[in-house]
């Protein structure tokens, strides 16, 4: 008997040959991650936070307000029946902050660790502080436009795409005075930076802002300089994640990461599931970046004839590796929140519901499914006919994970169950080239993968010793 082995390194790669494909790549993954080199661990878990807010609505937004004592609060903003409301979480209490905010627009927020204030936007009503105890629309926001785009940067918090009194002013970004002199004030008339384009987000890059634009993104140094960085335009503020002097953006054909020099598509490997997103749902894409991992959600996709509902991509950014989870949430929103054990990920759905990503449980009480599908295994090569034995499986905890077949172009054959560490499953095939797809479905097993092997006989040895 004669083994192939294959190590799983590589992730999703679904552009190039069957030929060309690196060992390691696989051709589809689901709820899995790469929490190191050559190891897949089933993911895509999250658990609730507080009860449900209200049922039947987006959430808009959400924060970590880090004070400057070194304490976090938790807020969230949620569209409603007549308004939207901001809350903050209250010893476990999601509770109103009775902001009365006019419903059906995000709310974005910033935080200036010099006035230790938190801000809000949402484009239609005046733009709010927040010092910790009160709500406010006058102190350091008297005079401020209302902004569809905020962010904290240097000495001053800015405030882009905005109106002005009646006037809409779509590629302006308007600054505050500097926090040496406090409340801040904001001068409308004078006090704005133009970037010759529709702004549609804004980001940090390294110690630079980024802002990106329909049809270009461009960088603005604290020395007051701007310079535009890409031809290729941001379609989603809430696409915008960095990653120390790095910044990633999404774009209509692509995610891109501006390196403080260039920029580059980095999902080329899982191009297929970018460009099924609908054309309407791309200024609707999420993306955070935890620990090495930025995870992007791109919402329902069809993809090889197979719909697939609420996909978040998963870059492995030290690996360069993609994998991919499906999620039974639909995300209206994704922040980060520090906890006391750490940073940690949540997604805010269309029920009125913030859940905590990776929890190590089911997601939210419900079963899951995880599957891998491999590159086609040639044995003796795509010439020659084998006989294929086995399947050989290493890992941890894999009971309950099914293996089907695909011999040539056939249809696909259920083989068997493998359990414990290592296991594997027989069966007796012959053909020029087999796949495999392994599949779990549970709400607890949070297996992982380390390798798996092919076992074959050639079917006529004495034809490949006459190749050599």
């Amino acid at each position: 008997m004669l083994y192939k082995k294959l190590y799983l390194s590589g992730g999703i790669n679904r552009n190039v040959s069957p030929f060309l494909i690196e060992d390691g790549e696989m051709i589809d993954i689901q709820n899995f991650t790469t929490p190191k080199i050559g190891v897949l661990k089933k993911s895509g878990d999250y658990t609730i936070k507080n009860a449900q807010i209200t049922a039947s609505k987006d959430v808009l937004g959400g924060t970590d307000f880090q004070r400057a004592d070194g304490t976090h609060e938790h807020f969230v903003a949620i569209d409603e029946t007549t308004n939207e409301g901001i809350y903050k979480d209250i010893t476990g209490t999601w509770t109103t902050q009775s902001q009365n905010l006019e419903p059906g627009y995000k709310v974005r927020f910033a935080y200036s660790p010099a006035l230790d204030v938190l801000f809000a936007c949402n484009f239609f009503d005046s733009t709010r502080s927040y010092d910790g105890s009160n709500w406010s629309t006058s102190t350091n926001v008297t005079d401020a436009p209302k902004a569809k785009y905020i962010i904290s940067f240097g000495q001053r918090i800015y405030l882009l795409n905005v109106t002005v009194g009646a006037s809409s002013y779509i590629s302006r970004a308007y600054r505050s005075s500097t926090v040496e002199t406090t409340p801040i004030t904001w001068d409308t008339t004078n006090e704005w930076v133009s970037f010759d384009d529709v702004i549609t987000g804004v980001g940090r890059s390294g110690e630079n802002m980024f802002v990106g634009c329909q049809n270009s993104c461009w960088v603005f140094t604290l020395e007051d300089v701007r310079y535009q960085v890409s031809g290729h335009g941001c379609v989603s503020n809430e696409g915008i994640a960095d990653y120390g002097a790095w910044v990633f953006f999404p774009s209509s054909d692509g995610m891109y990461v501006f390196d403080g020099a260039t920029d580059t598509n980095i999902s080329m490997a899982v191009g297929d599931y970018w460009d099924a997103i609908p054309v309407a749902n791309l200024s609707a894409i999420q993306a955070k970046v935890l620990g090495n991992h930025l995870y992007i959600y791109i919402g329902d996709v069809t993809v090889d004839d197979r719909a697939l509902t609420n996909v978040v991509l998963d870059y492995n950014i030290l690996q360069n590796t993609w994998t991919r989870m499906g999620l039974s949430e639909n995300v209206e929103d994704m922040h980060l929140y520090t906890k006391s054990t750490g940073k940690k990920l949540f997604i805010g759905n269309d029920d009125g519901e913030i859940f905590e990503m990776f929890t190590g449980e089911d997601q939210n009480g419900s079963v899951f499914t995880s599957f891998i599908e491999t590159p086609w295994f040639y044995g003796s090569g795509p010439t020659e006919i084998d006989d294929f034995k086995e399947l050989w499986a290493h890992g941890e905890l894999l009971s309950g994970l099914k293996v089907k077949y695909k011999v040539d172009d056939k249809g696909w054959i259920s083989v068997g169950e493998l359990n414990g560490f290592t296991d594997f499953v027989k069966f007796n095939v012959s053909g020029k080239r087999i796949k495999f797809l392994l599949e779990e479905t549970s709400s607890e097993n949070m297996f992982e993968l380390n390798s798996i092997e092919v076992g074959f006989q050639p079917r006529f040895p004495e034809r490949k010793e006459t190749k050599q």
